[in-house]
């Protein structure tokens, strides 16, 4: 969960240490020298000079509070060096990347990725997450699922991030369902920290913590020149690729691959790929 260090900021300009500052108010709204010594190998010394000069360089001012021990948000708060996507901020965590660093098409103007819309995720629904996750409690939420016509509130139990088919995900245990679910970050209408600590964690989670094996090969209907391509395409071995997943990340990761199982495309060179050990897997995929 913890950033990892962003590389010798404090050799940067002012402006990458406010972009680190904004980034972690913004999304989990408080910081303190001890959150930036974290994620940044810095002395106190540095990181308290960092907040400062960030109140300095900008409108936006921090105030201290004794309760949470670190400078807190306000409401009239207003980012000048973030994007506000979830996506930088669950970048930064998992990797301890700029975003300026690992997406700037400007500096190579011959690369170009096509980039999906990006979903909206409020900040207020992911600081209670955060800090659910990090004290291994729970959350009050209001969530809205394509099944239902109006929001159910539960109380749920977080433990992991999942970016799958383009869009971020909860891992939770979920109180209502009795069951360890993925739920849509821009789905939650409401979420509240409720300080329950958690009964069911992440070692519970039998589906999170099976590691499974996904063996592809090239669609059987296709011929041997096409098969050839296929395999040189991934890199495959004898004619297979193993791909090693969390059991609870199979369908997803057969959704990426855009390999079909219930029904293959009737076209081989549309499908491609198919899955060769389906009857192992079947049991970890859901409707």
């Amino acid at each position: 969960m913890e950033g990892k260090a962003v590389g010798h900021l404090k050799q940067r300009d002012g402006h990458q240490h406010n972009w680190l500052i904004e980034l972690i108010v913004f999304w989990e709204g408080q910081i303190n020298a001890t959150r930036l010594i974290e994620t940044s190998r810095i002395t106190r010394q540095t990181a308290s000079e960092w907040i400062k000069q960030y109140q300095d360089d900008t409108d936006n001012t921090l105030k201290y509070s004794p309760t949470a021990k670190a400078k807190v948000i306000s409401q009239d708060f207003t980012p000048r060096y973030i994007n506000q996507t979830i996506d930088e901020y669950l970048n930064w965590l998992e990797l301890g990347a700029l975003l300026s660093e690992v997406s700037n098409e400007s500096e190579h103007s011959h690369i170009y990725r096509i980039r999906p819309p990006n979903r909206f995720v409020s900040p207020l629904v992911i600081r209670p997450l955060i800090k659910a996750i990090r004290n291994k409690t729970a959350v009050d939420c209001e969530y809205l699922s394509v099944k239902s016509a109006d929001p159910i509130g539960r109380l749920i139990y977080p433990h992991s991030f999942v970016k799958a088919a383009n869009r971020w995900h909860i891992r939770a245990y979920c109180e209502y369902r009795k069951n360890y679910l993925d739920f849509v970050l821009s789905r939650f209408q409401s979420v509240e920290y409720d300080g329950k600590t958690a009964q069911y964690s992440h070692q519970n989670d039998t589906h999170w913590n099976t590691e499974i094996e996904l063996i592809l090969a090239p669609d059987s209907r296709l011929n041997d020149r096409q098969k050839r391509v296929i395999e040189q395409d991934y890199g495959m071995e004898n004619g297979q690729l193993v791909i090693k997943t969390r059991a609870a990340l199979v369908k997803y990761t057969l959704d990426d691959l855009q390999i079909k199982i219930k029904m293959l495309e009737a076209d081989p060179q549309a499908q491609q790929l198919i899955c060769v050990n389906y009857p192992d897997i079947k049991q970890w995929l859901y409707d």
